[in-house]
């Protein structure tokens, strides 16, 4: 099978490399640039001068960073060992002090950063330091002093509108089975704008016009999520722009005069539409002819310099954009730098046993022809979520160089195609939105692609309860399954939920039940494999960081001791100081090993066999 095939690329180059980079943003006076990267074998946020040689690394292992507004600080977010209990560090961006700050030090709580605040240092940030269910809101200062609270959470605010002046002009409240927009009212008090249903989906961001306009991604009143202006004092929504097939994902606005640069969206190849011709131009010459998910990752004050990054299925590329000048090449992700390697992923779409269109990818291996191949079925999260065509899909890269078809299924409940499409799965675990993946495999046999004796399930989170529920409802079907972190009884997910999930358990109840209603539980009870592990068949692969918050080890443990109770092949592996996915490269590097091993005894893949990065995992 191997021998067509091109070259094995090593498991360290898709976890490890020291010379990969991304994440760029320009500092708001437009005098630095940032980014991730590493600082020898450590992770680490540099910054420099924009054309100097004054480069120094934080070195921390960060979820994200931000220039304060004045450019004289920058705030990171980390969550060292997975928990989920993020913390921020501030660090000065000026002269060689490379030491960092905890803004809003306190144990076993969360905090993230929401907004700058013009003409200052400060940065507003949630945190739930003072009741773990919910996120008040505070404005600090990195040079010190405690934080200052601006509004306690009275238990149901999912949103605060907070201008770029820093002013609280908004929030969100759920109430029963409603939304209410509220603005801040007389004596301290908040009346309320509007209302709409809690199962509408409406983003608010990007306040302007002085407070009294904010831009949102809205589904209320239609199917797909569309870019609308709100009247914040009316709650009436102006549309501007929409897509007829697919939500869009993600505004970018200009930093300058808060309008909307561009929009994106993913019907099957990424797609956007640029509002302004001269940028859509410079963005359009750095795609190129062949499909990109173009972003302006940041600008300064006076959207003068830009930082753009250009994705496509082999990874992603970073330019530095200035008035008058080319663009200038800033680096590229771990994929990038192995392209040539990786195999080109296509947009799918299929019809579903009950007639509902499912949308996907197919990633085929270079080298060998498109027939009687292996298949790995990989299932994303969520199941709120999508897989996508873009930069990211490591697990996707990885598989197809070992030799697999890898088919990846937006099954119905997916994000992104709708609210239609999303209602669908309600009340549908192991059930049609299963039919769902099981369709996608049978039309890759009957296209000819997949051998049907060689097919493997493979996830994370809900992908992992979806390769248990592969194994334990279809086990015909696949010749074994590899979970990831995944849930094996939902009832005991939602009662052992992280205390933040609370405003959130609402729409787990109405698409899967209430554990609290028996008649509820004993339809999650059916649908969790924990209980189904005399059915497996086939060898098993089960994975998980100990100290995930949102699905706990004990999910993981259950499933293990009932299926070697039962007498079934299963091997399990887990993550020290890692949570609900690995952060740390040395348990990425034992996953992917794993995985590879594993998956070319079930299905004759290839296996890189021992990696050297192995011998030092353990001191990183």
């Amino acid at each position: 099978m191997g021998g067509a095939l091109p070259e094995l690329v090593p498991v360290r180059d898709f976890v490890a490399s020291r010379q990969s980079t991304g994440g760029y943003r320009v500092s708001p006076d437009g005098q630095r640039i940032a980014w991730f990267g590493t600082d020898g074998v450590v992770p680490a946020i540099w910054v420099k001068s924009m054309d100097g040689d004054d480069a120094k690394a934080f070195r921390i292992r960060a979820r994200s960073f931000r220039f304060s507004a004045d450019s004289r600080w920058i705030a990171i977010t980390a969550d060292p060992t997975g928990d989920e209990n993020t913390r921020i560090h501030a660090g000065r961006v000026e002269g060689p002090d490379t030491g960092l700050r905890e803004l809003m030090p306190a144990p076993r709580t969360a905090s993230q950063l929401a907004e700058t605040v013009e003409g200052s240092s400060d940065f507003i940030v949630t945190s739930n330091q003072r009741d773990k269910k919910v996120f008040d809101l505070y404005r600090v200062n990195p040079e010190g002093g405690a934080p200052t609270l601006l509004a306690t959470n009275p238990g149901n605010v999912v949103w605060w509108g907070v201008d770029r002046a820093g002013r609280l002009l908004a929030r969100t409240v759920v109430q029963g089975d409603q939304s209410l927009l509220e603005r801040p009212g007389a004596a301290g008090g908040w009346t309320e704008v509007a209302r709409w249903s809690r199962w509408d989906r409406l983003r608010i961001f990007g306040l302007h016009d002085d407070g009294r306009k904010a831009w949102a991604l809205s589904n209320r009143g239609r199917d797909k999520l569309a870019l609308v202006r709100l009247d914040l004092a009316t709650g009436a929504e102006e549309l501007v722009y929409g897509s007829p097939d697919v939500d869009l994902d993600s505004v970018t606005l200009s930093r300058g005069t808060q309008q909307p640069l561009v929009v994106h969206y993913m019907p099957g190849y990424p797609a956007r539409k640029v509002f302004d011709p001269a940028l859509a131009a410079r963005l359009d010459a750095l795609a190129g002819p062949q499909p990109a998910e173009v972003h302006v990752t940041s600008a300064d004050r006076r959207d003068r310099v830009l930082t753009v990054s250009v994705a496509t299925d082999r990874g992603t590329r970073s330019y530095l954009l200035r008035d008058g000048r080319a663009p200038q090449f800033l680096g590229e992700s771990r994929l990038s730098l192995i392209a040539d390697a990786l195999a080109p992923v296509e947009p799918i779409t299929y019809t579903a046993r009950d007639g509902l269109p499912i949308h996907g990818y197919l990633t085929l291996p270079v080298g060998v022809a498109p027939r009687g191949l292996p298949l790995v079925l990989m299932v994303h999260g969520g199941p709120w979520a999508r897989d996508r065509w873009g930069d990211g899909g490591m697990g996707r890269a990885f598989l197809s160089n070992r030799g697999y078809a890898v088919l990846q299924v937006n099954y119905r409940g997916s994000s992104g195609y709708g609210r239609a499409h999303m209602e669908k799965a309600r009340g549908e675990l192991a059930g049609r939105m299963h039919d769902d993946l099981i369709d996608g495999v049978r039309w890759a046999v009957e296209r000819g692609v997949a051998d049907p004796q060689r097919v493997a399930i493979y996830g994370a989170s809900y992908g992992g309860y979806s390769a248990l529920v592969g194994a334990t409802f279809t086990p015909e079907v696949f010749a074994c399954a590899v979970d990831m972190v995944g849930v094996t009884d939902i009832a005991r997910l939602l009662e052992t939920a992280p205390p933040y999930w609370e405003l959130s358990l609402p729409w787990w109840h109405r698409y899967v039940g209430n554990p609290a209603v028996p008649e509820d539980r004993a339809r999650m009870d059916a649908k969790s494999p924990v209980f189904r592990a005399a059915h497996a068949q086939k060898p098993i692969l089960i994975m998980h960081g100990v100290n995930d918050p949102r699905v706990k080890l004990e999910q993981s443990e259950r499933m293990v001791a009932a299926l070697r109770q039962a007498g079934k092949e299963v091997e399990y592996l887990t993550f020290t100081g890692d949570g609900h996915g690995n952060q740390k490269w040395s348990n990425n590097l034992a996953m992917y090993r794993k995985t590879e091993d594993f998956l070319a005894q079930c299905l004759g893949g290839r296996t890189s066999g021992f990696d050297y990065y192995q011998l030092g995992a353990w001191a990183f």
